[in-house]
Parts: C-alpha cells; structure tokens; sequence
C-alpha cells in the first residue's frame, strides 16, 4: 500500500496556466524517488503539495489512502513529513544539536556527527556555520524523526560531489533499514543514480523513467 499519493492533483498559479496537470503517482515506505526537471516546471510545488504547504487545485494528496485535509495540514506536516528545505528553515538561535532535538528524543550528536559535524560544531550557533554545515543539520534532523516520509528539495545542493554521495548513502539507509519513503527534487544526475524510482516533470506532467 501506497504511504502517500497524488491523486489526480493539478495545481495553477493564474486561471488557465497549469504547472501541474492531472499527477497520479503512488509512493511507498523503503524507497527512493527523485523528481527531476528543469527550472520553474514544478517540482518544488509538487513537494509542497506532498507536504501539505499548499492545497491541490483540483484532486487530492493521500496519505494512507485518506486525504490529508480530513485530518488537517498542521497534523499531516507535525505528523506524517520530515522536510530538507533549500533555505535550511533552521532555528537560527539554537544549536545543530538542539535544532536536531526538536525531531526526535534520540540522541542528536548521532545523527550530526552521521552527516559530518564534530561534535564541537554540534554545539555552535547554527548561523556560525556554513551553508553546507547548515544543509547537513537540516539533513540530520529529518532522519532522526520518526515520522514515515522526507521530503527534499535539492538536499545535495551546496555539498561537494563526495559529500552529496555521503548523504545518499543516508537516505538509502533510512528507506532500506527505517523504511521511510524518501522523495528527493534534484537537478542532479548522479543523485538520481542513487533512486529507485525516477520520475521526470516536464509541462505539467510527471512521467516515470524506471
């Protein structure tokens, strides 16, 4: 059974200008989907959509086989979706440690240290470290989580290649052994060499390639 769906969703900025036109697509614990396309086609609202930060204009996003609004997009988001944002959305007065904290009653340092930090940089100011350092702890906080899905948008974007295949490993870690179902946006080929299903959105449509 599907963990989330897109049923029938189609979204439009203005009457008539569709950017997402009639998704269906079904998505399960223990796998890997990265959503690739060029610029402006979508792929972050379509995330958005999933996550429950925007309302479809016509269809419904499922989780579980009910739509998300019956129970509220606070609870779907608070519940259901760990997000890696671009922009980090990290609390800029605490530390990685205790941004980590605020997901999960694990242990924090494991997981940071798990996407690189020291344990030193744990307990900086997260506006002391760099934009990498940033991307990491907000890579750290969505696996400690307990909720079922990630969602990602460009996870990968301001890490080195080596780095960004590290972080993938961890993804793959958390869908194979934690069955989550992560969903990765990227403009990466060699990201989405690490999928297990990749799905291309191009006007307005998104169509599987495996």
């Amino acid at each position: 059974m599907a963990v989330l769906e897109l049923c029938h969703v189609s979204y439009e900025y203005k009457k008539d200008q569709k950017i997402l036109d009639d998704l269906q697509e079904m998505f399960e614990r223990g796998k890997i989907y990265v959503i690739l396309g060029p610029s402006g086609c979508g792929k972050t609202t379509a995330l958005s959509l999933l996550g429950g930060l925007d309302v479809p204009k016509q269809g419904a996003v499922l989780f579980e086989g009910e739509d998300i609004q019956k129970k509220g997009l606070e609870y779907h988001r608070r519940s259901n979706i760990s997000f890696v944002f671009q922009n980090y959305n990290l609390i800029d007065y605490m530390t990685p440690e205790e941004n980590v904290k605020l997901t999960t009653r694990k242990d924090a340092i494991l997981f940071l240290e798990k996407v690189g930090l020291t344990r030193e940089e744990c307990r900086r100011n997260v506006q002391m470290l760099s934009g990498g350092q940033q991307q990491r702890v907000a890579i750290a906080r969505a696996l400690a989580s307990d909720n079922p899905v990630i969602l990602a948008d460009e996870p990968t974007g301001n890490l080195d290649e080596d780095t960004a295949m590290e972080i993938m490993a961890l993804f793959r870690e958390a869908a194979k052994a934690y069955q989550k179902c992560v969903i990765i946006v990227s403009h990466s080929g060699e990201v989405a060499k690490q999928a297990d299903t990749v799905l291309v959105l191009r006007q307005g449509k998104l169509k599987r390639e495996n």
